[in-house]
């Protein structure tokens, strides 16, 4: 009886080390050949209000195939250097009134002009960076980001200067409005940078994120009445918030990253691909009047509204896309969706350019120098169309130069 039991037995163990020798052989040919490890810090919280924001002190590591960078998020949400802190002037507030946004308050506010402000003090200024993955400096580190970097520059340039970073990956310019609403005001800013990249288009129009955190946010709506609307909050909370450890388990094995990301749905539709690119990109020129772009321009205005009557500068900065850039990259993009369509890959900026111009909104374009950068032969972008180091500086160059030239830095 008891060989008979014996035998079945030993052919499982036998079938259960064949599997894992199987695995182990899969995950040494995967991180020798195409390493495959995607892990994410666990840097970010659930917020009812924002959807999502920095947990306060945490820490972790990014890493990818292409980077294994560390994060440091202050008590105030910010990422920062590990070994960095920066004073807060007042105390921030967590929340946001919904009602305050429904009702339409602050709609028209009045603000200030930047030419009607008084100059910055000459001793420090304080200069606040909203944005999504590409302001929190994704895939760098932190003194390596457009932020660190800024700073470094205005240091070269005499200027005496600190750069608050409120990057936060995933978010729109609504979730950013929201944040500077809610903590930012409180900070005593001489300048707000406000960093605009493409897919914020369709994040502001979502009610779910697109990007490293795919949960529900918050959204605005126009109401016939013509204002702005907050809506979706409170934010329901999603599953996938309470299962992050075993997401950071999976993340660290090259077998199982590969696997989990042939599971996971694309952050946009096979589907819907050709609409993103033609809402983008598309040449026809009435995709410039769309609902997403009429909200997307009035989040922006609102936002340097916002900023302007807390007697503080604002410039909304352009950041470039890699399909904007690389020739190769939006030759790859169009053959893998089959995007057959006519396209204006410089629709996005000068959309912005165009309603910035109208809206008295200072506004810097960082395409052209990405392209010239490009040109001489400097790599700029990761192969996952984030900016790599040489991306962040220069961004942090021309940042610098517009500030100096709106007189903004003595």
């Amino acid at each position: 009886m008891a060989q008979a039991v014996a035998g079945p037995a030993r052919r499982v163990l036998l079938a259960l080390g064949s599997v894992l020798i199987v695995v182990l052989a899969a995950e040494i040919l995967l991180a020798w050949l195409a390493p495959q490890i995607h892990q994410l810090p666990h840097v970010w919280e659930f917020d009812q209000t924002l959807g999502w924001r920095h947990r306060a002190g945490a820490s972790g590591r990014l890493r990818t195939p292409e980077f294994d960078v560390p994060y440091q998020i202050d008590d105030a949400g910010r990422r920062i250097r590990r070994a960095a802190t920066v004073p807060t002037s007042k105390a921030p507030s967590n929340s946001v009134d919904p009602a305050a946004w429904a009702d339409g308050i602050h709609e028209a506010i009045p603000g200030i002009q930047p030419d009607a402000l008084e100059p910055p003090h000459d001793k420090h200024l304080r200069i606040s960076l909203y944005g999504d993955s590409f302001a929190e400096g994704w895939g760098v580190e932190a003194e390596q980001s457009l932020a660190g970097q800024l700073e470094t520059t205005l240091r070269d340039r005499q200027v005496s200067a600190t750069v608050l970073n409120y990057g936060t990956a995933g978010y729109g310019t609504d979730q950013e409005l929201l944040l500077y609403s809610s903590t930012g005001r409180s900070q005593d800013s001489d300048i707000v940078l406000v960093l605009f990249y493409g897919n914020d288009l369709w994040n502001n129009s979502s009610r779910q994120a697109i990007g490293v955190e795919r949960g529900d946010k918050p959204f605005f709506s126009i109401g016939r009445d013509g204002l702005l609307r907050l809506e979706g909050v409170p934010v329901r909370r999603h599953p996938t918030w309470d299962r992050r450890l075993a997401f950071s388990l999976v993340g660290s094995s090259h077998l199982a990253s590969l696997v989990a990301a042939s599971l996971r749905p694309a952050e946009i539709p096979v589907a819907q691909q050709a609409a993103y690119y033609a809402g983008l990109y598309g040449a026809d020129s009435s995709s410039m009047r769309t609902p997403q772009w009429e909200l997307t321009c009035r989040l922006l205005k609102r936002f340097h509204d916002t900023v302007t009557a807390e007697g503080e500068r604002c410039v909304v900065i352009y950041a470039p896309s890699v399909l904007q850039v690389e020739p190769e990259a939006w030759a790859s993009r169009r053959m893998l969706y089959g995007l057959d369509d006519e396209y204006d890959l410089m629709k996005p900026n000068q959309t912005l350019a165009a309603w910035a111009t109208e809206a008295d909104v200072p506004f810097l374009d960082l395409t052209p120098a990405f392209l010239q950068k490009q040109q001489g032969g400097t790599r700029l972008f990761y192969d996952d169309s984030h900016w790599r180091r040489a991306g962040h500086h220069l961004a942090a160059v021309e940042t610098a130069a517009f500030l100096d030239s709106m007189n903004w830095l003595h």
